[in-house]
């Protein structure tokens, strides 16, 4: 990884080179994160927004391997943006353990097709809610929730940091209240207490059967019969899948989902639809994962992701 400060597009950034074949829009658009608005795209130069924390990010890319962060300094990106986006990871050696590791044809073609995802390191907590709301759910309507529990819960960004514009260019004049409500992007994510004092807010967002299980999710962090600081510290994945299950309402694919994309856990290898089909299909019903190594959470995402694509030309 290389970065230097600059000028882009007359906006200040931070250039991040070097990163071999990251792709920003296969990152974010691979299922493991939901907190994201597309900005711009025309081919060869596209731009998103995210929300990470208290924080507004927008963040570029014009080729792959390159990342364009802007208006954020230094110690911002150091601290926040590097650990975030996993730049100093390196995805290179990943791909080529678990390519060392099969002999699929298949799964080649999925990690050649995708060796630009990476595995984003999002707040375990907001990732651990999030992955609840997507259970019998579809993309599209996970956002639609986490956005109305956010607007009704969160911050407006916008007002708390001063920010003029929007930062989407969805309105003309200066952002506010009662028009970001309906938008949501730009609130930070619920904290436990905000719904502990009113938990029927989220009934407005329409979860559904989901609804008791993140008053579930709620109660054992806050009674710290969960404990993310302690899943954190002990770091092994059998822990981390056994700590979050004792949470109504999370199986193996939510908790799996929490610990790749929440905790850091690489070995995480989450079975849903699309991985039952892509196995079904393209692994004669049975695929070893385990046999896949450390990193079988990456190859997840190569095989998630191919899958999708595939069924999409088709």
């Amino acid at each position: 990884m290389f970065y230097k400060s600059e000028k882009f597009k007359g906006r200040d950034a931070i250039i991040v080179s070097d990163l071999f074949e990251y792709d920003l829009s296969d990152t974010f658009l691979c299922g493991q994160t939901f907190r994201y608005e597309e900005i711009y795209s025309d081919g060869g130069y596209c731009e998103y927004m995210t929300v990470i924390g208290d924080n507004i990010v927008k963040v570029g890319q014009r080729k792959r391997g390159e990342l364009i962060f802007f208006d954020i300094d230094e110690n911002y990106f150091k601290s926040v943006i590097v650990p975030y986006f996993t730049l100093d990871t390196d995805y290179k050696k990943i791909r080529d353990d678990i390519l060392s590791r099969t002999e699929s044809e298949w799964l080649c073609r999925a990690a050649k097709s995708a060796e630009g995802i990476a595995i984003l390191r999002q707040d375990p907590y907001e990732t651990l809610i999030s992955f609840i709301i997507s259970q019998n759910n579809n993309i599209p309507r996970i956002r639609g929730i986490i956005k109305k529990i956010s607007a009704a819960y969160g911050e407006n960004i916008c007002l708390q940091k001063g920010i003029k514009k929007c930062p989407l260019s969805k309105i003309d004049g200066e952002p506010c209240e009662e028009i970001c409500k309906n938008c949501g992007s730009c609130y930070t994510f619920p904290k436990i207490n905000e719904i502990q004092k009113n938990p029927e807010k989220l009934l407005e967002a329409k979860p559904g059967f989901r609804y008791k299980y993140i008053l579930d999710a709620i109660e054992k962090l806050d009674t710290g019969e969960v404990s993310i600081e302690k899943i954190e510290a002990v770091g092994r994945y059998d822990y981390t899948m056994e700590a979050l299950m004792k949470i109504l309402g999370v199986g193996e694919k939510v908790a799996s989902c929490t610990a790749l994309f929440g905790f850091g856990n690489l070995e995480a290898f989450p079975i849903d639809v699309w991985m039952k089909r892509a196995i079904d299909t393209y692994f004669n019903g049975s695929l070893d994962y385990e046999a896949l190594g450390e990193y079988r959470g990456v190859a997840q995402q190569y095989i998630f992701h191919y899958i999708r694509n595939l069924e999409r030309k088709e």
